[in-house]
């Protein structure tokens, strides 16, 4: 994994800490060069200068630890991607841009920018005027970098809206692929793979997925209810 120079890297510990506070993490000070996460009171992994995750077997001993330890991992590589582009970024200059902003990404007209605050680093799309002076349709996403990202990919016609799902969208796949898969009719073994591999990548992509899938199940549920509301049984 690629690294980032010693001067940086307190900025991104300072950055991967809001990240996972906002997450639900403790975040400890740093101790010769890995910053601690906690967990529910116990310490579940370290957070090294390079972004990599360390742990000992004793401390992620459950399945939603393990969970947990992932999480941290992806959010720890997330940020040092946005964060070696944030430092590297030149100033974003155009008419009427008042605020600081840095430039990540510039591409076919679509712009994806970034500045620092105390929550952490904010990202916006916005699209080039004409004579790319200056910027308009302005799409904020607070400290969502995944999502700044694949508007601008979108924007930027590097990916057809089209071919994206919402995690609400990914959730409701997700329950269809158990269902078939737990209905107890044959299923060919390469259809069952492929099934198996297509539920993996939704528990990969979707971070609250769990969440979703419960919420979604209590909807039905409460659907299958309605017509009996308000009824009283005869006799």
């Amino acid at each position: 994994m690629e690294t980032i120079n010693t001067k940086k890297s307190s900025r991104y510990f300072k950055e991967v800490a809001v990240r996972l506070q906002q997450a639900g993490f403790t975040v400890l000070p740093a101790d010769n060069d890995l910053l601690p996460i906690s967990k529910d009171g116990r310490i579940l992994c370290r957070i090294a200068r390079d972004s990599s995750v360390r742990y000992r077997s004793q401390e992620v001993d459950t399945p939603e630890r393990n969970l947990a330890c992932i999480q941290v991992s992806d959010i720890a590589a997330m940020t040092v991607e946005y964060m070696k582009l944030f430092d590297k970024a030149p100033t974003l200059k155009a008419e009427g841009l008042s605020e600081n902003y840095q430039l990540l990404a510039d591409f076919n007209g679509a712009v994806l920018a970034g500045k620092s605050s105390e929550y952490g680093v904010q990202f916006v799309t916005w699209e080039w005027s004409y004579d790319q002076t200056g910027l308009w349709q302005g799409h904020y996403y607070g400290n969502n970098y995944e999502g700044a990202k694949q508007d601008f990919a979108v924007r930027a016609g590097l990916i057809q809206k089209c071919q994206l799902f919402s995690d609400e969208q990914l959730a409701e796949i997700y329950r269809c692929l158990h269902e078939t898969l737990e209905s107890g009719y044959p299923i060919p073994t390469e259809r069952q793979n492929l099934l198996e591999g297509a539920a993996k990548q939704i528990e990969c992509a979707v971070p609250n997925l769990e969440e979703l899938v419960n919420q979604s199940n209590r909807e039905e549920l409460e659907v299958a209810e309605e017509p009996w509301q308000g009824m009283t049984q005869q006799f």
